[in-house]
């Protein structure tokens, strides 16, 4: 029973990643912008967490069998999405395999991207499925302007939110809070208006963000108590007081 518990239940999917190159943007490599602390393309590679990753450059011009075929080792199925879908979750994955194995399929056509029996990839040339409308939500959406860029951020930015503060953390103002998707932040700990951390930060127990902090790729250890202060890649010591308005940068207490 625990190794059916423990089981990964994407180890025998290869995840390729086609890092899209839309020429709506006005930048070299659209898959590259950032939100929330990630790039556009890992928050679809962290919906593939489990399985085999991998990612190959991509136009709308590109043969996608012949891009993905290289690619195929020994893995059952294969899973090809867009770098443009960052609103895809590892829920939905879950849910659209579960599909796929269920019905016995060779190829599934999502909105944006395809499922294949690796076997069947390996034989083909063309895909020539209908797309299926069972999954057709928002997240499949692609994201191919800044406007839409702009929309997905805030639903991220909520989430992040959500998730802490179902967390234990006390959020007083989640409109004028900022937090990356890889900070973790202890339960107990209390943060103010207008506060932002960013980058690999960690938040320690029962610490509190008074108003107006900048927190980037720092350590703040349990019972600090920050007073409008900016530190960046710093460590500070339990029950430190920091501030108002002080700078710590490259340091390690």
């Amino acid at each position: 029973m625990e190794n059916l518990l423990n089981r990964n239940p994407l180890e025998d999917v290869l995840f390729v990643v086609l890092l899209y190159k839309n020429e709506n943007f006005n930048v070299r490599a659209p898959y590259d912008i950032e939100i929330m602390g990630k790039k556009m393309w890992e928050w679809v590679a962290l919906s593939g967490a489990g399985a085999k990753i991998k990612t190959t450059p991509c136009t709308a011009e590109s043969d996608i069998i012949s891009l993905v075929k290289p690619f195929v080792k020994d893995e059952k199925y294969t899973i090809v999405l867009y770098s443009d879908n960052p609103l895809i979750t590892k829920s939905n994955i879950l849910e659209i395999m579960e599909y796929f194995k269920n019905k016995g399929l060779n190829v599934l056509k999502l909105k944006r991207g395809f499922v294949f029996d690796s076997q069947h990839l390996k034989n083909c040339d063309s895909v020539l499925a209908p797309t299926n409308p069972i999954f057709d939500g928002e997240e499949f959406d692609a994201v191919d302007n800044f406007e839409m860029v702009a929309k997905v951020s805030d639903r991220l930015r909520k989430n992040i939110l959500n998730f802490h503060m179902n967390n234990g953390v006390y959020i007083a103002d989640i409109d004028s809070t900022y937090i990356d998707a890889d900070v973790v932040i202890e339960k107990g700990v209390k943060i103010a208006q207008n506060n932002t951390i960013k980058g690999e930060s960690y938040i320690g127990e029962n610490t509190v963000l008074e108003p107006n902090n900048v927190v980037i790729n720092s350590i703040i250890s349990n019972d600090v108590v920050l007073r409008g202060a900016y530190i960046s890649n710093s460590r500070i010591a339990e029950n430190s007081i920091v501030g108002p308005f002080e700078s710590i940068i490259n340091r390690n207490e």
